[in-house]
């Protein structure tokens, strides 16, 4: 009998790197002495997304209008020689404008960086591991392996006209929730900004798949409210899977801005949720940083005595500072209207005010807004 293979305990360092990873990027770039105007590296994640994340290699051959082993596959002008490919493997909310005159302008010494950067960055540094379709068809759990053979799980989950997805944020989790799989595994390590995102582009494609699969059915095999739901692309992201977002809080604010991104998933910001079992100083950071998004608090206990004995970090931190630090981040955005814009609900001084200062017909409709929520 063979001995089971030996589950690392910490993550190696990333070789290649996400190239969704942008401050990686930026960092790289920096270091080869490659400098780009403003808007430019925005234009290169634009056209990378609406492509439908190909190899790097294949990308810039497309930029270039230069033919890949001879396939035709539909690519369009957006460049004087450069094209980029609208055969994709997902849908995008915007698709690639065909008007003539619009051009893109990506530097030379960029491109032929990225032509050659296979060791150091590639489009997708993970893997669908495998991926399985509840029997009703609503829910799809995918494991996801990263290139140092950890593996994190995404959920895909259909809903009415509409998809969310489930994302992990960490190789295990430091919280050591007593009734959670992953608490008990402890931290192995943080993903990064790109690692997070590609469990999005692995689940558009597996959406495609099967979006591509129902196109094939017989015509009386589909009933006609089933023609219509339209499954194959994601509306909702949550941060609930593997880890503790907050502990990951800096590649988490990465992603984040990404999923809302206008040219790139284009998400409305209140369709990104953070969920956290309790992180007060993060939470606070959240609500400076990023208002927009929703910020969803797990208490799993009534009381701060019941709380610790099943979430060990729960520890010195009393329920009454979560609930403050949540009501907050609920008020937030009505404490910009009424600061008069400032982009961070605070004072001149970097205060947020007191939350008591709305009425209640102020606090209820942030409320129905749902930027933040509770779950047990």
């Amino acid at each position: 009998m063979t001995a089971s293979k030996q589950i690392k305990r910490y993550r190696d360092p990333l070789s290649p790197k996400p190239i969704l990873d942008r401050a990686a990027l930026l960092k790289a770039l920096k270091s080869n002495g490659i400098t780009l105007k403003n808007g430019q590296l925005d234009l290169f994640y634009q056209l990378l997304h609406r492509s439908g994340y190909p190899p790097l290699d294949e990308f810039v051959a497309d930029v270039r209008g230069e033919e890949i082993g001879g396939r035709d596959d539909g690519s369009v002008s957006v460049t004087g020689s450069a094209s980029v490919s609208t055969t994709t493997n997902f849908r995008t909310k915007n698709a690639i404008s065909t008007r003539p005159g619009r051009r893109a302008q990506l530097p030379k010494a960029f491109l032929s960086y990225l032509a050659n950067c296979k060791g150091e960055f590639a489009t997708l540094t993970s893997s669908v591991q495998i991926h399985q379709t509840s029997a009703d068809g609503t829910t799809t759990k995918i494991a996801v392996q990263l290139q140092d053979d950890h593996v994190v799980e995404s959920v895909l989950m259909r809903h009415e006209g509409r998809v969310t997805i489930c994302v992990s944020s960490q190789v295990g989790c430091a919280m050591g929730c007593t009734f959670c799989a992953t608490g008990t595994m402890g931290i192995r390590g943080n993903l990064s900004s790109g690692e997070i995102l590609e469990q999005l582009v692995h689940g558009s494609r597996i959406l495609m798949e099967d979006a591509n699969m129902e196109q094939e059915e017989p015509a009386g095999q589909l009933d006609k409210k089933q023609k219509n739901k339209r499954h194959d692309l994601i509306r909702n992201v949550v941060f609930m899977g593997m880890g503790e977002p907050l502990n990951n809080y800096h590649n988490v604010l990465s992603a984040c801005r990404a999923l809302i991104d206008r040219r790139l998933w284009n998400l409305a910001h209140n369709r990104v949720t953070v969920s956290t079992v309790g992180v007060t100083s993060r939470m606070r950071d959240l609500t400076r940083d990023l208002p927009e998004v929703n910020l969803a608090l797990s208490l799993h206990a009534p009381n701060q005595r019941m709380r610790e004995a099943i979430v060990p970090a729960a520890k010195g931190t009393p329920i009454e500072s979560l609930i403050e630090a949540l009501d907050e981040h609920m008020m937030a955005l009505a404490k910009r209207q009424k600061r008069g814009g400032n982009p961070q609900g605070c004072d001149q001084d970097g205060n947020g005010g007191d939350v008591s200062d709305f009425n209640l017909e102020e606090r209820q409709s942030a409320s129905k807004k749902k930027r933040a929520m509770i779950e047990y």
